[in-house]
């Protein structure tokens, strides 16, 4: 059964940022890394309980090939994901933006 996932503005920002940088270090980085990223989002909808919880109701997923993971909550409907952060960022940005969020309005 495939489990909707939906992202977060902020989640796609930083998705966009990611690409960015990666394509100004080498043409076509940027858009395997994007891909990597869809690849996340698929294993999130096949499996979005698979991945361990970090903080709270917050799960991580890693982006292979990549130092970066999908911050994502499991609601009954769909999988929401509000962060794709680098490994070396701190989580607390998860957090906030898990807070932020917090049972808030759909997106």
């Amino acid at each position: 059964m495939i489990h909707p996932v939906r992202l977060t503005p902020l989640a796609e920002t930083d998705i966009a940022e990611a690409f960015d940088f990666y394509e100004s270090k080498k043409e076509n980085l940027g858009f395997e890394f994007v891909e990597r990223v869809e690849q996340a989002i698929v294993s999130i909808s096949k499996h979005p309980l698979s991945h361990r919880k970090i903080i709270e109701d917050v799960r991580r997923c890693s982006v292979e090939r990549f130092p970066y993971g999908l911050w994502y909550r499991v609601e009954p409907d769909n999988s929401i994901v509000i962060a794709c952060l680098h490994h070396k960022r701190n989580p607390k940005l998860a957090m906030a933006r898990a807070k932020r969020g917090l049972r808030g309005p759909r997106l």
